[in-house]
């Protein structure tokens, strides 16, 4: 990197038109409530939104992009976060996290499935779960990216479309420093916000995969956050 780049920002990774003009959205969510941090697209589509401070063109096409992202990002301090998020309060502490770990991410909260109790080479401990790959921070370092190198090698070697049990073992079996983020910064078990008091912590990011459904699934294009998590009263 060269020694202007500036020291933290958040990437968003997508590729085809339905995923990017998505992570554009989110990236406008994510300018409302982080504004003093850049933020930057990798995509394989045309993309002039004034939302974005630079836009990168992958050099994989694939399901994936987001470890060719986080590899090749001009901040020291990334965060990178999937397309189908809409950001309701700042972020930006992560930052502060990285300077002291490796690695930044949620757990997985929905561990009672296949994908989440799946194996890559050995079963390894369940006070060892998958982190949520919707949302990493990383602190740009040597380490970090063998770890992302491997993670894309094994996924592309293994034909894996899922990255996440990848991600566990490769990281229980290094020496990166992890930081477990709490749940409401990359908040998935959303209906649980109506039973909420005030003496649970607000949610941070929603991370809502209805909102790929209208070009994965044909549905209706949902724009109102509230049609998942409720009205206000």
């Amino acid at each position: 990197m060269p020694s202007s780049a500036p020291d933290t920002g958040f990437v968003f990774a997508a590729t085809g038109a339905g995923f990017t003009a998505l992570a554009t959205a989110a990236a406008q969510s994510l300018r409302a409530v982080s504004p003093a941090h850049p933020i930057d697209l990798f995509t394989d589509q045309p993309c002039d939104d004034p939302v974005f401070d630079q836009v990168h063109q992958v050099d994989r096409q694939w399901h994936r992009p987001k470890f060719e992202a986080l590899r090749r990002s001009r901040f020291s301090k990334t965060i990178c976060l999937d397309a189908d998020i809409i950001a309701v309060a700042d972020i930006s502490d992560i930052f502060q996290v990285l300077d002291r770990f490796d690695i930044a991410a949620a757990h997985e909260r929905r561990r009672n499935t296949k994908g989440a109790m799946r194996p890559l080479t050995r079963p390894l401990p369940n006070a060892f779960p998958q982190i949520n790959s919707g949302l990493i921070g990383v602190r740009r370092s040597d380490q970090i990216i063998q770890l992302l190198d491997n993670v894309e090698r094994t996924m592309v070697e293994g034909e894996f479309n899922r990255d996440q049990f990848v991600i566990r073992e490769l990281l229980f079996d290094s020496d990166l420093r992890l930081a477990i983020l709490p749940p409401e910064y990359n908040l998935m078990a959303v209906r649980q916000i109506e039973a909420q008091g005030s003496k649970f912590t607000a949610p941070r990011i929603l991370h809502l995969p209805r909102l790929h459904d209208h070009f994965r699934k044909n549905s209706k294009r949902l724009t109102d956050p509230s049609a998942i998590i409720g009205p206000d009263s």
